[in-house]
């Protein structure tokens, strides 16, 4: 046995004792991976054994024929990331040097990224408090005679507030839109799904999403010559090599066993001894400081969208459940004192998660949620382009959500 195997066994020995002796919490809900299932980890072990199948393009059709089926959508295009469905969107509207987005100064350093790999010039505007999407108000000040676009997020699951207004706004200003709804995946407006109502829109499947298939994403449209160009996008676009595809099956099994199993207290370490040294990172660290990763702008492969397919199947029963354990966090505000996130009129969110601004002091030190709640919060973003340290100037509620704004967990497994 080797020498590594045995040192992580006797280090689970020790843990495990330690729990069981002192009453200690076996394991806290994860922010990440919870809508992975026992048929999840088969599907990715029978991908792994038939390796001919793995360029199968009719897989991949399905599951973007399915997605857009659910999401309401006439067309949708996968790709390998969310990032790389907003650099499909930036292609399709043929953004070039000097056109400039305008976009909210509480985001993913991603989306600014894939702005700044095509050239594009981004322009920051600031906030609301209450669903943290962009100001309508704050946003037209913003707009000149070079704005082409504009990309507004529902962030947190949540619709964002002024959603009508700033479609309209763009109408009016002959601009597009791209709506980033990474985070939204299923949520409703006027019973419509957000990502209808824009140009554009953009989801991701990576593991900390609504949908999980380790990374991934996928681009909608209900324009015809949009979807053309999307297309073509799509068919240019070069595929993931087996190393990546290897490693993206892997982490569906390491993930489940660590974040989802209901022993993932002891089996998630086994799982970390076993695939620990496959493990795929969200965001690099080159990516934080704006270098194009290597592997960037890849279509989606079949075991991947497989995987999505399967997702999708139980999409809607998940976001059932984040709208359940959505009102234990309602409650934990009115009885702690602090403000609930807005529901716009006619929305229904889907809480990716349950985003709450509270004292500074306690989004630095989150050991009174661990005491009391025996959760860990989320502490998305901890800077205007989260997790790069940019500092935006002019955008002051962004920086009150980046210095206050946590977030719980919404599917706990409790």
């Amino acid at each position: 046995m080797p020498i590594q195997l045995i040192k992580r066994m006797l280090i689970l020995v020790k843990q495990n004792l330690s729990i069981l002796l002192f009453g200690k919490t076996f394991t806290v809900p994860s922010l990440g991976s919870m809508t992975l299932d026992k048929d999840d980890v088969i599907i990715a072990k029978e991908w792994l054994k038939t390796r001919n199948r793995w360029q199968n393009p009719k897989i991949v059709q399905q599951y973007e024929e399915n997605f857009a089926k659910w999401n309401g959508s006439k067309h949708a295009f996968a790709f390998m990331g969310g990032r790389v469905a907003l650099s499909a969107c930036i292609a399709a509207l043929d953004l070039k040097h000097g056109d400039e987005v305008i976009i909210p100064g509480y985001t993913c350093v991603v989306v600014l990224n894939s702005l700044h790999y095509a050239g594009v010039k981004v322009v920051f505007s600031d906030i609301e408090l209450d669903t943290f999407g962009l100001d309508v108000e704050q946003l037209e000040h913003k707009i000149n005679e070079n704005t082409r676009a504009i990309l507004l997020h529902h962030l947190y699951g949540l619709v964002c507030r002024d959603y009508e207004s700033i479609l309209q706004l763009a109408k009016k200003r002959g601009l597009r839109i791209i709506e980033d709804c990474a985070h939204a995946a299923g949520a409703l407006f006027k019973g419509v799904k957000v990502g209808n109502r824009g140009d554009l829109a953009f989801y991701s499947s990576e593991q900390s999403k609504i949908f999980n298939t380790i990374q991934g994403g996928i681009v909608s449209t209900n324009d015809d010559e949009l979807a053309v160009r999307l297309s073509k996008y799509r068919d240019e676009a070069p595929s993931p090599d087996e190393n990546l595809i290897e490693k993206q099956l892997y982490n569906i099994i390491l993930n489940y066993y660590q974040f989802k199993h209901p022993w993932r207290w002891c089996f998630g370490i086994f799982a970390e001894i076993i695939w620990g040294h496959m493990r795929l990172i969200s965001t690099t660290s080159s990516e934080t400081l704006g270098i194009k990763p290597v592997d960037y702008g890849m279509k989606m492969p079949a075991p991947i969208a497989a995987i999505g397919l399967n997702q999708l199947r139980k999409i809607d029963t998940y976001n059932e459940l984040r709208r359940a354990q959505a009102k234990h966090w309602d409650t934990w505000c009115d009885n702690n004192g602090y403000t609930k996130p807005f529901i716009l009129p006619e929305s229904l969110p889907v809480f990716l998660r349950y985003p709450v601004l509270v004292e500074q002091e306690k989004k630095k030190s989150l050991m009174w949620a661990l005491r009391r709640e025996k959760i860990i919060p989320g502490v998305w973003f901890l800077s205007n382009a989260h997790p790069a340290q940019h500092k935006i100037e002019g955008c002051p509620n962004a920086d009150v959500a980046v210095k206050r704004c946590i977030n719980f967990p919404c599917l706990t497994g409790f």
